[in-house]
């Protein structure tokens, strides 16, 4: 039996260091984006770490834009109803509120309904999607416009904002 073991790891251990030599070898590539090779001097190992790290700091910089416009859409909404609330039409200094109050009353009514009622087996799947959509996407949304987002937000726009500083 000994001689079996010995002949596996003996033909068997170099072609699974070479595997995954040459993965590890390719995954490096591709998040560095270039070609390693043996000859490579630290100059062309220091350029490529360069790039990475500017790769880095531009998806940083494009999570801070995206928070921002995010932001800034809120803002837009909220002052929209500043001006609304100014005005003598009373539709339209409640708008908003009419319009959360129907949406919440929908999703509540619908969550009610899927729990007590019973599905049919070939309609679960529709069931839990619109479930998924009204809390995830609409009631979501109107606790954020009227509450704001969680205070992990603002901790995650920070660390945003310190990283692209470092």
């Amino acid at each position: 039996m000994v001689p079996i073991v010995a002949a596996l790891i003996k033909m068997g251990l170099p072609l699974i260091a070479d595997a995954v030599q040459a993965k590890g070898k390719q995954l490096i590539e591709e998040k560095l984006g270039i070609e390693l090779k043996p000859e490579m001097t630290a100059a062309e190992i220091q350029v490529a770490k360069d790039k990475q790290q500017e790769h880095e700091r531009f998806l940083i910089d494009a999570a801070q834009r995206s928070f921002d416009s995010e932001v800034a859409d809120r803002q837009s909404a909220r002052k929209m109803q500043e001006v609304a609330l100014q005005q003598d039409d009373l539709f339209s200094k409640r708008f908003v509120y009419y319009y959360a109050s129907v949406l919440t009353s929908v999703t509540l009514i619908y969550i009610f309904a899927i729990t007590f009622a019973t599905i049919p087996a070939a309609n679960v799947r529709f069931a839990d999607t619109i479930l998924g959509f009204l809390l995830g996407t609409i009631l979501s949304t109107i606790i954020y416009y009227f509450f704001g987002t969680s205070r992990s937000s603002q901790k995650k726009d920070d660390t945003i904002k310190q990283l692209t500083k470092e």
